[in-house]
């Protein structure tokens, strides 16, 4: 994905977790920079930035756990840690040092523990219209199954599922501009089927009815090299149904920004 074009989505979805922060500790709150510029350990703002990129949600999690049990508040964790890895993710991507896909896996850890933290805030589960997607194989392949399963486990979480065969270019595109979808999920059988792969993500982007539209790759080639998610354009990968699960619960919400 180009940077520019990969930069103004990454600035949306920063801008969406700014604005729950402000949900989450009162719209009229306004983040001291006392706190922000209070001394901090350098070293573990690095070590948990990295495992953002990495998607994992257990480390950030229990620094947050333990910090509360500490005595701090969750206002005060949201206008602090929160913000700092935010905008040390931020950094990260300006500087190279990780990718867009590695963005999103980290801003999605930090959407989930922002609600986490404001149990005001409604939960995942009532996103609403955006739990809608699109699942479908790379076209031209006919390894179904494995979408066939996710499909399954996204419509016992309460999601809606079209997971018709996508056979051509111009079906696909005719679907995603007819019909809103808030995520489309493609399976990528071999690496024989990702050549054309960005192409069809540029398409589902360019073409799609709901301009934030969330792209998530997974099957057995993004198993074997994730990379190729960032390569291809899209937001996100998981490992298997459950992750893909809980990433896009999450992604769909910080595209939207629903809380």
């Amino acid at each position: 994905m180009e940077k520019p074009f990969a930069q103004s989505i990454f600035a949306r979805r920063l801008d969406v977790i700014s604005q729950q922060i402000e949900l989450a500790v009162g719209q009229n709150v306004i983040p001291l920079l006392t706190d922000l510029r209070q001394s901090m350990d350098v070293a573990e703002v690095e070590r948990l930035t990295a495992t953002l990129s990495r998607g994992e949600s257990q480390p950030l999690a229990r620094t947050l756990e333990q910090r509360r049990a500490e005595g701090q508040s969750s206002e005060h964790l949201c206008l602090t840690l929160l913000t700092l890895l935010a905008r040390r993710l931020g950094e990260w991507w300006e500087q190279d040092r990780c990718t867009f896909v590695e963005v999103t896996l980290g801003m999605i850890v930090l959407h989930e523990q922002l609600r986490a933290l404001a149990p005001g805030m409604a939960p995942a589960t009532k996103i609403g219209g955006g739990r809608s997607a699109l699942m479908m194989t790379t076209i031209g392949s006919q390894h179904s199954m494995g979408i066939a399963m996710v499909a399954e486990f996204f419509r016992a979480g309460g999601w809606a599922i079209m997971d018709d065969s996508v056979d051509s270019a111009e079906s696909l595109i005719a679907r995603v501009s007819q019909q809103w979808f808030g995520l489309v999920a493609i399976s990528v059988g071999s690496t024989d089927a990702v050549a054309g792969l960005a192409a069809q993500v540029s398409a589902i982007r360019k073409h799609s009815r709901n301009p934030q539209v969330a792209v998530m790759l997974g099957g057995p080639a993004l198993l074997a090299e994730p990379s190729l998610a960032n390569a291809a354009g899209a937001d996100a990968t998981a490992p298997d149904a459950a992750e893909a699960l809980r990433r896009a619960e999450a992604l769909v919400a910080l595209m939207t920004g629903a809380p």
